[in-house]
């Protein structure tokens, strides 16, 4: 895929401007679809806040937004896009209406990559002109940044797309991950969200306070989690015999545990204690705020893994 040939994004908000910023940090033409009012004026906002992060994760980012690569325009001048990413609210009409727009303008062969965090590919490509060139590719907040990009195919995708969609991600500097088949949530969400979960019953059953599971999560799981995910640290659990070490040690332990785990529902009651609980972490600092502290670390701890602090 040629590097002076644009790339279109369908939706501008934090996904979509997190995508432009990949792009425009490599130097690479962007087109933007957004109707909003002032979508232009909200994305390069978004941009300039942003570019001190972009240059400091993407080598030889520009010292400032290259304006010049990025255009706004209506859905009808994308046809110079060689690959569009879809970014318009989780909806399926949402985003079919979109591909449809889309499909009308571009050639045959253009992928067509939705950011979706959660929606089933196959269901999405349907009644597209040509379903085999649409992938989900799920970026993580933020996009310029972090480099995970889940990858689905749907039922109609075509392997051949979705390897090339896997090299452009990569040629990127993404860590792109291919899932295997179509699951509700994906990966990254699946994880988080049986933390949550645990998180919830743990909550409501009084057994810690809102600072005290944040701690937990903060200040003991994060930290040993930076070179290696759950698997690798319950293999480290076992000692020198690894894996094998910890099934022998610790497989009947952590079924107990796990038949243990709660469900909890998300009744009027449980809703009052998960706000309260986000009121007093929160404290006075806004949402925006705690974005920005959020994505400033996390600028921080990829140069860590990268081995640049």
């Amino acid at each position: 895929m040629p590097h002076d040939e644009p790339i279109g994004l369908v939706g501008a908000g934090t996904i979509g401007g997190g995508w432009a910023a990949t792009y425009l940090a490599r130097r690479r033409p962007v087109l933007v679809v957004d109707p909003v009012p002032d979508a232009f004026g909200r994305l390069t906002s978004y941009l300039d806040a942003v570019w001190p992060s972009v240059r400091r994760t993407v080598a030889d980012t520009p010292a400032t937004v290259p304006l010049d690569l990025l255009r706004l325009v209506p859905v009808a001048d994308l046809g110079e896009a060689v690959l569009v990413h879809e970014n318009v609210p989780e909806s399926v009409e949402s985003k079919q209406d979109a591909y449809r727009g889309v499909e009308d303008v571009v050639g045959a062969d253009v992928p067509i990559l939705s950011s979706s965090g959660g929606l089933m590919p196959s269901e999405l490509q349907a009644g597209m002109d040509h379903p085999e060139r649409f992938v989900v590719a799920h970026p993580q907040s933020p996009v310029y940044a972090l480099p995970l990009v889940e990858v689905l195919a749907g039922k109609a995708t075509s392997p051949v797309v979705v390897d090339a969609v896997l090299a452009h991600l990569t040629g990127l500097g993404k860590r792109p991950v291919l899932l295997h088949r179509e699951i509700p949530g994906y990966l990254t969400n699946r994880l988080t969200f049986a933390m949550l979960r645990e998180a919830t019953h743990l909550l409501a059953e009084g057994v810690v306070d809102a600072r005290g599971i944040e701690d937990a999560v903060v200040h003991g799981i994060t930290p040993r989690f930076l070179i290696g995910g759950p698997l690798t640290s319950l293999a480290l659990a076992g000692g020198p015999g690894g894996m094998r070490g910890a099934m022998r040690s610790f497989a009947d332990t952590i079924e107990g545990w796990w038949s243990d785990l709660g469900r909890p529902h998300l009744d009027e009651d449980t809703r009052a204690r998960l706000i309260a609980a986000a009121d007093e972490i929160l404290g006075d600092r806004t949402i925006g705020d705690v974005l920005a502290a959020r994505d400033a670390a996390a600028v921080d701890v990829l140069a860590l893994l990268q081995g640049e602090a």
